[in-house]
């Protein structure tokens, strides 16, 4: 299955869920009061978007690199999910803990979204450090975050986990806006001409304004004239 058909599934599937949250929340507006299920319901529909997108964008990685980090974000999204899912339904009742279990949830799946979409935005290769100093920076705030969400030892950290998640941030919105500043700067020299007829040509160019064709294993390219 292709990047490009994982993605349409997966936006038809958060199609599906916003229109049943949306149902729910209907639902619940017309039998007078939200009750807890329901808010279990429309969390479970946050989750599972949340989670789908850190399953698809691991497994576009893989598609298009056949990355690791990719391959770990497929494996370690449902894990996310089922931490959410644990803490939203307060499956073991009483326990005191679903609270934490759900900021573990929510922090792993961040995680793995902000390394993982990074990279992919990062498609120059002198981008991918800045990329994965993204991933690092958001996998040291994550890791700091559980820290004090599991010792409740937030109590001088406040300021270092801000600082750390400003950091990631910063760097996280810093690679497409470097990768499309690198695009624009594409000047006509970049360009290699493959082929031409007439005034037209056939260009092959790492600039953000051609096509990507996806070819299956031995397809070519051809420019013919009609007739």
């Amino acid at each position: 299955m292709t990047s490009s058909e994982l993605r349409r599934i997966f936006w038809l599937g958060a199609a599906a869920t916003l229109v049943a949250a949306a149902l729910v929340a209907l639902f619940a507006v017309f039998s007078g009061d939200f009750s807890d299920t329901d808010f279990r319901i429309l969390g479970s529909l946050g989750a599972l978007l949340l989670a789908g997108g850190a399953l698809v964008s691991g497994l576009a990685l893989v598609d298009r690199d056949d990355a690791l980090l990719g391959r770990m974000a497929a494996v370690l999204a449902p894990v996310g999910l089922a931490f959410l899912l644990y803490a939203i339904w307060d499956i073991l009742e009483g326990s005191g803990d679903e609270w934490r279990y759900g900021w573990t949830g929510v922090l792993l799946l961040v995680t793995l979204l902000v390394a993982v979409t990074a990279r992919l935005m990062a498609r120059s290769p002198g981008l991918r450090p800045l990329a994965a100093t993204s991933g690092v920076l958001s996998t040291i705030a994550a890791g700091v975050s559980l820290y004090a969400v599991w010792n409740d030892e937030s109590e001088g950290l406040t300021q270092i986990l801000i600082a750390l998640w400003i950091l990631a941030v910063l760097v996280y919105l810093l690679v497409p806006v470097f990768q499309r500043s690198r695009a624009a700067t594409m000047s006509e020299s970049d360009a290699r001409v493959l082929a031409t007829l007439g005034d037209i040509e056939l260009v092959a160019t790492i600039s953000g304004g051609g096509i990507d064709p996806q070819l299956a294993p031995g397809e070519r390219l051809v420019l013919r004239r009609r007739g």
